[in-house]
């Protein structure tokens, strides 16, 4: 396996008004696998195309362990696709289909027949290498298209949103059949996708695009609990963030107030005055009778999880959730108050750059 290394990185089409990707650096650690998150239209699906070569950049490099392959041929760089549409050959039999880059490299028969067998072992196939794609579930082909790229042995594989066209439960599944092949294979591997659960339970690392620039890379947790925008903010998590616009005043006992709609935030900033965001995650909001909260807000929506409840509030105009544990008596209409948590509070400028 190897290490892929981006060094500004831009890719723009034809066309187009602005560039897909923008000076676009990130290294990919030997063995990791690094999950490119962000909205579609984010420039991630680009930066995979552009690693493969499927796509050619418009400026900037590309390194696969010690080789520049930026203007290399895709045949060229020994990395492996995985694709959200399987790109299975609807002719041919499972086991045809995983040993198919392997009979075009004219590797030998009995290395194909050995690396087929052990990828279809390891995949659950081995009962279904006779049968044709359309004789198999979405789940199955997509185990194919896993089997295709592994015995390939690349230094790199790339997924691009392979999950996305199945049913939860698969998945689910599937995802764990990931994380087992990465652990087992020690491979480096890129992953994208525009699921938050998909890229906190398997990136080591994640990097969040938006609008074609890298906006933040760090470990799930890093990411979670210290966003480095207001975009990350809001989109890393399920739900996101809350930021409340808001405006700043010092008081006499030091420290300062938040106005945000109804709600009159303290916080542990010295004589701030000014425009300014809060940000708190859903789990650190409660709710309380409206007299003893930082002000009273209405519930819009109630949304029951079993174990855990999610309730929309409007506070003055400021729109937030708080996420409860268990199955609540609360209707919509109700006024409630509203108690934040300051020790998880997180605050950015008025340009969403984050402050502390």
């Amino acid at each position: 396996m190897a290490s892929v290394i981006l060094r500004n990185l831009t890719k723009t089409f034809d066309g187009a008004a602005r560039p897909a990707l923008r000076e676009l650096s990130l290294e990919v650690r030997d063995g990791e696998l690094l999950v490119l998150l962000g909205p579609s239209g984010c420039g991630k699906t680009t930066a995979l195309r552009c690693i493969a070569g499927l796509d050619e950049a418009t400026e900037g490099e590309i390194h696969i362990g010690e080789r520049d392959v930026t203007r290399l041929p895709p045949a060229e760089r020994d990395v492996a696709m995985v694709f959200q549409n399987y790109a299975l050959y609807p002719h041919l039999t499972v086991r045809e289909n995983i040993a198919f880059a392997l009979e075009v490299r004219r590797v030998p028969r009995k290395e194909i027949l050995r690396r087929v067998s052990e990828a279809a072992q390891r995949l659950g196939l081995a009962e279904l290498l006779e049968r044709r794609p359309a004789q198999l579930s979405g789940g199955q082909r997509q185990r194919v298209a896993l089997g295709r790229a592994i015995v390939r042995a690349p230094q790199a594989f790339l997924f691009d949103e392979p999950l996305s066209n199945l049913e939860a439960p698969l998945r689910s599944e599937l995802r764990s059949e990931i994380l087992k092949l990465h652990r087992a294979l020690g491979a480096t591997m890129i992953y994208v996708t525009h699921d938050q659960v998909e890229a906190m339970t398997m990136g080591q690392r994640i990097a969040v695009l938006y609008e074609g620039r890298l906006r933040q890379v760090g470990t799930p947790a890093e990411v979670y609990a210290r966003p480095a925008d207001v975009f990350v903010a809001r989109f890393v998590g399920s739900p996101g963030m809350n930021v409340l616009h808001g405006r700043g005043r010092p008081v006499e006992e030091g420290g300062s107030v938040i106005e945000c709609g109804s709600l009159t935030v303290p916080v542990a900033l010295e004589h701030y005055e000014g425009e300014i965001e809060l940000g708190v995650r859903p789990e650190h909001v409660t709710l309380s009778p409206p007299e003893k909260g930082l002000g009273s807000a209405e519930i819009l929506i109630v949304e029951p999880h079993g174990p855990e409840t999610l309730v929309h509030l409007d506070a003055g105009g400021q729109t937030l959730v708080a996420r409860l544990p268990g199955l609540l008596e609360v209707r919509v209409g109700d006024r409630v108050g509203v108690k934040l948590d300051k020790r998880h509070f997180h605050f950015f400028d008025a340009s969403g750059a984050r402050l502390a």
